[in-house]
């Protein structure tokens, strides 16, 4: 069966159980189905990596619960058999409408910086402006191999895509999202699919991260570089086997030994470490 397929097939089988998950929480009929329907549109492009390194039902119905601003609740997957399936409400119209929606939030962005232009010289000057601005950055299309963001050598590693981005300061995940902060300030927003955005206000996790639970590196010469909490719960921990400790060493760093992510489920389980390799010089999780 195609991506394509697969997807659809989900939609239909799933859409009346998340929809009316959210509406037995109390949201309002409308919210729900835009809600979802922005969530699987999000989901599109990466549906068939998503389906074979993910727990569907688990990360999808922990988005489907951020986009419609409710309390999170880690590792819970989506409810099943709440809602008999309804041929007259369909998943179809709200995915339209949902791609209206990101539409027209493009075109906002768009125009942003603009407003500020003298009605006067509307036309030459915004032409000039626009002609100066700079071009969005490269995004290509790559499935990433570690179960969490990471950033190394000026690009950002998405679930599906890399972002080429220059100066990152730090970032966050941010529902399906992620938060960017750059050297000079400036805050962006990164869509899953590598679409970048101005960022009005930084998350709380970008200035103050949730602390990370004690942690014992496997090896006797592994370090732990740093550390950020997974969506479907536990953490992901990044560790080095040239650090010794007590050394003080910066993250960004230059360094020559093996550098690994560890995820860990529960405190005391934790995968196998997963090498990380085409990253010449450091690689970040935050």
């Amino acid at each position: 069966m195609s991506a394509d397929a697969d997807f659809d097939h989900y939609v239909a089988a799933r859409w009346p159980d998340l929809v009316g998950g959210l509406e037995d929480e109390g949201v309002a009929p409308d919210e729900a189905r835009l809600a979802v329907a922005e969530v699987l549109l999000a989901s599109r492009r990466g549906w068939s990596r998503r389906v074979r390194d993910e727990q569907v039902d688990v990360s999808l119905w922990a988005e489907v619960r951020e986009r419609a601003r409710l309390a999170a609740r880690p590792g819970e997957p989506a409810p099943h058999g709440v809602r008999p399936l309804d041929p007259r409400d369909a998943a179809d119209p709200w995915l339209a409408r949902a791609e209206v929606q990101r539409g027209a939030r493009r075109r906002r962005g768009l125009r942003r910086g603009a407003t500020g232009l003298v009605v006067a010289a509307v036309l030459a000057a915004g032409w000039a402006w626009w002609a100066a601005q700079p071009r969005p950055p490269a995004v290509r299309e790559e499935a990433n191999p570690l179960p969490v963001n990471w950033y190394a050598e000026g690009e950002l590693h998405l679930a599906d895509v890399v972002v080429e981005l220059t100066d990152v300061e730090a970032f966050v995940a941010d529902g399906p999202d992620v938060a960017v902060r750059l050297s000079d300030g400036e805050l962006l927003r990164v869509e899953p699919d590598g679409e970048v955005q101005p960022l009005d206000e930084a998350p709380a996790e970008l200035d103050a991260p949730t602390p990370a639970p004690a942690f014992l590196p496997p090896g006797r010469y592994d370090v732990r570089i740093q550390s950020v909490p997974l969506p479907e719960g536990g953490w992901a921990h990044l560790i080095d086997s040239s650090r010794r400790y007590g050394t003080q060493e910066a993250i960004r760093k230059s360094e020559s030994g093996r550098r690994a992510v560890l995820v860990c489920r529960t405190v005391s389980s934790c995968d196998a470490p997963l090498t990380v390799v085409g990253a010449a010089g450091t690689i970040r999780l935050r």
